[in-house]
């Protein structure tokens, strides 16, 4: 009897001696693995930025999506009123207690907002934490960012990618190639009723067409966004884009000079027809000027013009354009 228990016993010990050999258990529980684990990363093209980045200037790629997170408490009735230059848009804004179940009630929490660097050029986010209800907002937390936004990241083993225009290239010449598609990004803001007219040469195909909008932050309304198009050069020669910012309901036209009875300026109407305004301030007495325009038809009224028809205006405004030039190879 006592032989076998000293067998038993010996089996065990050596069992044990090669499970500790085999370094699968130590004292302290389970054995540290052999490679350490690689930290999770951000997807590519995406920046962070919080309270520490308050007043920073940096550096970001066109395209790149901006993640921005602030302490708050809107239990306090104070929450962030976040604003951005054109460039930068919001898509998306929420709140997210420290205490989501209902412990420690008005403890406070984080803000989130995730927004897209759509334009080149220097852009700026600024908030003001304070209680929107108050007028006076010269004792409220503040938060500035600034960002240089800069050519389109292309992501390792892509294609090269597109050039990018924007209002900063209107009146200018661009080289393109055959076949090449280029990115043109206007901004705009459609709840004033103003948007961007286009019309190309046939050499210029449009490929897509997207507004892009910013969402709304606190109380703010109309914040605007950016017309984002894409063409596809496909003839060679001078091609070109025409746009014009304006609102489509009302008559459009251009201001012409003519030299009949003494010179006058007249509007030639888009809709085809010849307008003599009795009353065109001298600002918009410039031959060649888009205007928009609105009037009363002035019956009954004689003029030694004899061109067109005699109207007072009631509205006008110069139309802002753009025009680039493309050179197509």
């Amino acid at each position: 009897m006592n032989k076998n228990l000293s067998l038993t016993a010996a089996v065990i010990v050596m069992g044990v001696a090669v499970v500790l050999s085999c370094g699968c258990v130590s004292p302290g529980g389970p054995a540290e693995p052999s490679v350490t684990p690689t930290p999770a990363k951000e997807p590519e093209n995406v920046y962070l930025f919080n309270e520490t980045s308050n007043n920073g200037i940096f550096a970001v790629p066109l395209d790149a999506e901006i993640r921005l997170t602030l302490p708050g408490n809107p239990t306090t009735g104070y929450t962030w009123q976040l604003s951005t230059t054109p460039g930068i848009v919001i898509e998306n804004e929420s709140y997210r207690p420290d205490y989501p179940y209902g412990k420690m009630a008005g403890s406070g929490g984080t803000y989130h907002w995730v927004m897209k660097a759509v334009m080149p050029g220097t852009q700026v986010v600024t908030g003001v934490y304070a209680r929107p209800w108050e007028s006076n907002l010269t004792d409220s937390t503040s938060f500035k960012l600034t960002l240089n936004v800069g050519e389109v990241l292309t992501p390792p083993g892509a294609p090269p990618r597109y050039p990018v225009y924007t209002l900063a290239t209107n009146g200018t010449t661009v080289q393109e190639t055959l076949g090449d598609e280029f990115n043109l990004r206007l901004e705009e803001n459609p709840t004033t009723g103003y948007s961007w007219n286009m019309t190309s040469t046939d050499g210029l195909d449009l490929v897509s067409d997207q507004y892009i909008p910013s969402q709304t932050s606190g109380p703010m309304v109309g914040s605007g966004g950016v017309h984002s198009s894409f063409y596809n050069a496909v003839k060679t020669g001078d091609q070109g884009l025409h746009g014009e910012y304006r609102r489509p309901w009302v008559p459009v036209g251009t201001i012409t000079y003519s030299n009949l009875e003494g010179g006058f300026f007249g509007i030639v109407g888009d809709d085809g027809k010849n307008y003599l305004p009795l009353n065109l301030d001298s600002t918009y007495k410039q031959d060649g000027l888009r205007v928009a325009f609105e009037y009363e038809p002035v019956k009954d009224v004689a003029t030694i013009q004899m061109w067109g028809e005699p109207v007072n205006l009631t509205f006008i405004e110069a139309i802002r354009v753009f025009d680039l030039s493309v050179q197509v190879s």
